[in-house]
C-alpha cells in the first residue's frame, strides 16, 4: 500500500475513535432537548472560494446533514433550522430562486428512503407563511411532511418565510380567537400557539460570527437559552464543531447547578 494511502487509513481510524470517544463523553452529561441553528455564511462562503452562490448553498446543504446526524446521535430530539426568513424575499430575484430550487429539491430527497430519516425515525415539519411560498415548492412540503408525519423519532422544524416577530404576531391572533381561553393573555397561552411547540429551545447556534438573532425565535429565546456564535461560515461547519459547543453547554449546565 502506498505510503500516503496507508496514512489516510490510519487518520481515517483515528477520526472514527475520537469522535466515538467525544460521544461517548456527551452521553455522560445533559443534553439540550431543542437546538436552533442560524445557518449563516453560504454566500460568504461562496464568495471566498470563487464559486457560485448556488453552489455555497449546496455546500451548506452538505454540511447540515452531518450537523443533524451529529445532533441526533448525540441524544438531542429536536433541531429548529432558519432556512428561509421572510425577509429573504426582498433579494434580488435570482438569489430567491436559487434559494427555492435548493429547497424543493431537498425537501423532495427527505422522503421515507432518505437515509437520515430512516435511521433517526425523523418527522420533518415545515413552519412558517407557506402560503407565500410556489406551488412547486408547497407541492414538495406537502410530500415531505406527509411521507415522515407518522415518524416518531427525531424531529426536524424548517422555517421558511418565517419571522420572529410574525410568528408571535400569528400565536397572539391564535389565542384571542379562542373562545375557550380566559381574557387574560399570558406566556403559557402564547407559548401554545407558537409555531415551535415544544420542548423549550436550550441552545441557539448562530454561523459566520454576527451578534444577532435576525428575527428567528424570538420568543424562544428566553433566559433558558444559551445563544452561541461561531466564526466559521456555515458550510465549513462540521462535526467535531458541534460536539465542542455541546461540550461547553453542559459545562455551562453542571457550573450553574452548583451556584
Amino acid at each position: 500500500m502506498h505510503i500516503f494511502q496507508l496514512a489516510y487509513k490510519y487518520l481515517e481510524h483515528a477520526f472514527i475513535y475520537i469522535n466515538q470517544f467525544v460521544l461517548e463523553t456527551l452521553a455522560q452529561g445533559p443534553i439540550p432537548r431543542h437546538v436552533a441553528f442560524i445557518m449563516d455564511g453560504n454566500r460568504r462562503y461562496a464568495k471566498e472560494n470563487g464559486i457560485s452562490i448556488a453552489e455555497g448553498y449546496l455546500a451548506g446543504t452538505k454540511a447540515l446533514v452531518k450537523i443533524l446526524d451529529t445532533c441526533f446521535d448525540c441524544g438531542i430530539n429536536v433541531i429548529s433550522l432558519y432556512t428561509f426568513s421572510l425577509e429573504n424575499f426582498n433579494r434580488p430575484k435570482e438569489q430567491v430562486d436559487v434559494l427555492m430550487v435548493l429547497l424543493e429539491q431537498t425537501l423532495g430527497e427527505m422522503g421515507e428512503n432518505n437515509p437520515l430519516v430512516k435511521k433517526h425515525n425523523l418527522r420533518a415539519r415545515v413552519l412558517g407563511r407557506l402560503e407565500l411560498l410556489e406551488d412547486s415548492v408547497l407541492r414538495a412540503v406537502a410530500k415531505t411532511m406527509n411521507a415522515t408525519k407518522d415518524n416518531r423519532g427525531k424531529i426536524v422544524n424548517i422555517c421558511v418565510a418565517y419571522a420572529g416577530r410574525d410568528e408571535i404576531a400569528s400565536a397572539i391572533r391564535e389565542t384571542v380567537a379562542d373562545p375557550g381561553v380566559p381574557s387574560k393573555i399570558t406566556a403559557m397561552s402564547l407559548t401554545e400557539n407558537m409555531f415551535m411547540g415544544v420542548p423549550p429551545l436550550d441552545l441557539l447556534v448562530r454561523t459566520s460570527g454576527v451578534y444577532r438573532l435576525s428575527d428567528f425565535m424570538l420568543w424562544q429565546c428566553h433566559q433558558g437559552a444559551d445563544i452561541e456564535v461561531v466564526g466559521m461560515n456555515w458550510p465549513d461547519f462540521g462535526r467535531w464543531d458541534i460536539c465542542m459547543i455541546l461540550l461547553r453547554w453542559q459545562s455551562r449546565r453542571r457550573a450553574s447547578a452548583y451556584v
